[in-house]
């Protein structure tokens, strides 16, 4: 899903930074803190999605404790601490919706307080840092 599209934008009006998963690793952070104190960002939106594979993925690997090759692994990590979030508080739908809903929230919190730039950035609400699901069914955008 193009986000341009999401939210009727043309090519080059959102900067986007993608990652499979939707988390911070160091060069999606350093994409972010270019967009903000580069070129003037004022908002940054953590987009997931229903039904996200690498989410999906990740649930899989840690219930099977699987062994992935290269750096795959790495992803599974990343998404762990919103899976295990997801599996205690149990909200009635589904681990897969509760883990990326959870997952938007972790990297939302982690890019509010990402030193030095963002946290300063949003500390003196020079910037938002928000979250979101993409319904890939009606292409609806809700605030999480």
């Amino acid at each position: 899903m193009a986000p341009e599209l999401a939210f009727d934008q043309g090519p080059g009006d959102i900067f986007a930074v993608r990652v499979a998963g939707n988390f911070v690793n160091d060069g999606g952070l350093a994409n972010f803190e270019y967009a903000v104190q580069v070129l003037g960002v004022p908002l940054v939106l953590v987009l997931g999605h229903t039904s996200c594979g690498a989410v999906d993925a990740a649930i899989k690997a840690l219930r099977n404790k699987d062994k992935l090759p290269g750096h795959l692994p790495d992803i599974v990590r990343a998404i762990k601490p919103a899976v295990l979030r997801a599996e205690r508080a149990r909200r009635g739908r589904d681990l897969l919706s509760d883990a990326i809903v959870e997952n938007v929230r972790l990297n939302v919190s982690r890019l509010q307080t990402a030193a030095p730039i963002l946290k300063r950035f949003h500390d003196e609400r020079r910037i938002q840092v928000i979250g979101a699901m993409y319904d890939l069914a009606t292409g609806r955008v809700t605030l999480v």
